[in-house]
């Protein structure tokens, strides 16, 4: 059996050629909040959101995820390379990454910093 890669991978199709405003303002919203850590244009953000086969509930992932970024960084004073670290355990974690998955990015966070994002993370599931 064949090893897939990268650069193998293809977009999926279009699938909403267009989105309803009020959705490309939550989009913009979340782009504009994650920049520093995920920077991506605006026609990036709305090219993979309109391949989504449920692109409304892929913004709610997405401001889930966001809202959880920076709950973690308005707690603490972080260099920009640590609130990259940051986001990316927040994004491993919604995406049910193992604890061995996460120790390059946590090795430049505080050490409490695991605990703490699992509890802002399981606190945004109650509301």
């Amino acid at each position: 059996m064949a090893l897939l890669r990268l650069d193998d991978l293809k977009p999926g199709p279009v699938r909403h050629k267009e989105l309803p405003s009020l959705l490309i303002d939550r989009i913009e919203a979340l782009r504009s909040t994650l920049e520093e850590v995920y920077p991506m244009s605006m026609a990036e953000w709305l090219d993979g959101f309109q391949r989504d086969a449920h692109p409304e509930a892929e913004v709610v992932w997405w401001e889930r995820l966001a809202r959880c970024y920076v709950e973690y960084a308005q707690r603490r004073e972080l260099q920009c390379e640590q609130r990259k670290a940051a986001f990316n355990v927040i994004c491993k974690l919604a995406l049910g990454a193992s604890d061995a998955n996460l120790t390059g990015d946590l090795a430049s966070l505080p050490r409490d910093a695991f605990d703490e994002m699992v509890a802002i993370m399981c606190s945004s599931t109650r509301q």
